[in-house]
């Protein structure tokens, strides 16, 4: 799919869409052109309600209702007058029922959905099953998910499949795993090396599920509500949430326990600590890259080996260039002569000459990842004469 769209508004993915393919803009009419669609509208027949077996415990309820009703009714036949008692207090029963239905019940709701609900730990096959029912929005945001591993990742892909053919927006933000924020977060752990192949089985399935929506033109074939789009995050935002429609479940990172095990809030994302987790997954979604716009460089020098995933971009001779930070402070604390690799091929990395492609870099990145890196382009010039553009 199209990585370069920045994707919806924040205030539509705070509320939700309008319904199962987004809201529509539709032109502005004449008066008269008004007058004559509210008539087709008025003419138009009404759509057929689908049909619904009845609850049984609804019959049961209705029929012992109406059974207790005209026993009362024969019990009090001898009252006089007895209609005009009958009419009083039917009224006055119908004037409770309409405050208790008009009044009370949405209050006790709204009281309802402002609650937290706690979980001891994060239910994936039960929030498979919210996220399969979601007509707007789902939303993960996780340093690896369980939900991406065995054995859920074939219901994940199904879930997935089904819900963007729906047009449910779907957005999932890991962090990336060469950063300082991943090491943090082993560390945290306390399990040495598991943060990294967590991570590669959870891009191992979103790469399956990219290939089979390239087989079927994308998910943009699917409608032009379609949206799943996958982001890697380079700072711990410290909070985790899985997100279906206007709930979410929301959990804070433990010291030396996966988030997953830990306790699980539910809450609605119009609730204040809804809000506050959902707009920091807005900030945190704006400053990672799209997961496929990233590549893996390796440097190393007379002491160490790091391998990080950067931006980049292809200029259409060829050469590759990255903007990296962390390849940068590597450059500057390296001890002796640096070498770099990039997708199997031994590469030197130098330093752009900023004259002469320097705004045709920024436009690409610009293009790409909707902002231009504050940091230098890099070029990774590579000896491989079956690659273009090498000089």
């Amino acid at each position: 799919m199209d990585f370069r769209e920045r994707g919806r508004s924040d205030q539509e993915d705070r509320r939700g869409r309008r319904g199962p393919r987004g809201p529509r803009a539709y032109p502005r009419l004449e008066p008269s052109q008004s007058r004559r669609i509210s008539l087709i509208r008025r003419l138009r027949p009404l759509p057929r309600l689908r049909r619904r077996a009845p609850d049984p415990r609804w019959i049961t309820g209705l029929v012992v209702g109406l059974g207790a009703i005209l026993t009362l009714g024969w019990i009090g036949r001898t009252v006089a007058p007895y209609w005009p008692n009958f009419a009083l207090n039917t009224a006055a029963d119908l004037i409770g029922a309409v405050f208790t239905i008009y009044v009370i019940t949405p209050i006790i709701e709204r009281a309802g959905q402002g609650g937290v609900r706690e979980h001891a730990e994060l239910d994936y096959s039960q929030f498979l099953a919210n996220a399969a029912r979601a007509n707007s929005v789902i939303r993960i945001l996780d340093t690896y998910s369980n939900l991406l591993a065995e054995p859920h990742a074939a219901r994940f892909e199904a879930m997935v499949r089904q819900a963007v053919a729906r047009g449910v927006s779907i957005r999932v933000l890991l962090i990336n795993p060469t950063t300082m924020a991943a090491e943090q977060r082993d560390l945290e752990l306390g399990r040495a090396d598991e943060l990294g192949p967590m991570l590669e089985r959870n891009l191992e399935t979103i790469t399956r599920l990219h290939r089979s929506f390239e087989q079927e033109g994308g998910p943009r074939a699917l409608g032009s509500a379609a949206d799943f789009q996958v982001r890697l995050y380079s700072s711990g935002p410290d909070v985790t949430m899985y997100r279906w429609d206007d709930r979410a479940l929301v959990s804070f990172y433990p010291v030396g326990k996966l988030s997953g095990r830990a306790e699980q809030l539910e809450v609605m994302v119009d609730s204040p600590l809804g809000s506050f987790v959902n707009n920091r997954f807005q900030a945190v979604w704006h400053a990672a890259a799209p997961h496929q716009a990233l590549t893996p460089v390796t440097v190393t020098d007379d002491n160490i080996e790091r391998t990080y995933l950067v931006r980049f971009v292809d200029l259409e001779d060829g050469r590759r260039y990255v903007a990296s930070r962390r390849v940068e402070r590597f450059l500057r604390r390296s001890v002796g002569e640096v070498l770099a690799a990039n997708d199997g091929r031994s590469c030197r990395l130098e330093s752009a000459e900023r004259d002469q492609v320097g705004a045709v870099l920024d436009s690409a990145f610009r293009r790409i990842y909707g902002e231009i890196p504050d940091t230098a382009y890099l070029l990774l010039r590579t000896s491989d004469p079956s690659v273009p553009g090498v000089r």
